[in-house]
Order: structure tokens, then sequence, then C-alpha cells
């Protein structure tokens, strides 16, 4: 899933480059927003109704190249990885016409029941949708993926 957003200047330090922090939030936000139009998944209402939700555990980030004020990016994200309580998303960040990739992010969550604020697992129904949403890659760890995708 792919989307155009504009660096905003009100994210950005005086050199005009995208605060380091602010990168994970335009790529969490984009998720949000893909796996909402794309898959129907509404992330508030899991957690209001059901009482689940996803939480981060750990994010692994590279800053390949700045990004900068009133530039527009894109971003793409996919689940790439998914277990009984986890899943890992990746987040590419590139230029508007997708020559230089800006950042790549990968980020894992741990399913937990707001309730019992515990790790659960994920249900028969919500298994076989990551199942149907997953993105295959080959590489096994960060620094590969970006070799990938610089090729």
């Amino acid at each position: 899933m792919l989307s155009r957003h504009r660096i905003r200047f009100k994210d950005c330090d005086p050199l005009g480059h995208l605060y380091n922090t602010r990168f994970l939030d335009y790529m969490l936000e984009a998720r949000e927003d893909h796996i909402l139009e794309h898959h129907k998944i509404d992330l508030e209402k899991y957690a209001v109704e059901q009482g689940l939700a996803w939480v981060v555990v750990n994010h692994e980030i590279s800053y390949i190249k700045e990004a900068k004020r009133n530039e527009f990016v894109k971003i793409k994200t996919a689940l790439i990885h998914f277990n009984e309580k986890t899943i890992v998303n990746e987040y590419q960040m590139w230029n508007d016409d997708m020559t230089h990739l800006k950042s790549l992010m990968w980020t894992t969550f741990v399913h937990i029941d707001l309730r019992q604020k515990k790790a659960i697992a994920h249900n028969e129904e919500i298994m076989n949708q990551l199942s149907s949403m997953i993105e295959k890659i080959n590489e096994n760890n960060i620094k590969e993926r970006i070799k990938k995708l610089m090729l």
C-alpha cells in the first residue's frame, strides 16, 4: 500500500529536515490509513469494541536520506511477518518519484488484551486476515532489505 504525503514545516528542524522522531509518526500514521482504507480494519474501533490492540515493542529504523520541508514523499507499508502474538510491519519512505529511499523501518507489535494488560494470541479470524495481508520478503534483516530496495 502506498500513499503520498507532504513534509510539514512544523515537523522540521531549522535546516528544513524532517526530525528523526517524526519519520516514525509519518510512517505509523500512513499504515493506520492504509489498513483502514484497504483492509477495513479500524484500530480504534478494534480497541474500544474488542478490548484488543497491537502495541509497539520494537522499532528498527535506518535514516538514509533527509526528507525536506514541503517535499512530497511516498510511504509504502506492508505486513512482513506475523505469528501467534506478534506482527512486524515494514515502512518505506521514498522521494515523490520513488527513485531514492529516504528511510526504512521495521516495527514489531505485540497483540494485547487491554483489560488484562497482557499479551494475547490472535484469534482464528485475525490469523486468517493476517495471512491474506502478508507481503513475503526474502531478506532476514533491515540491512539486507535496504540493499535489495536500493538496487
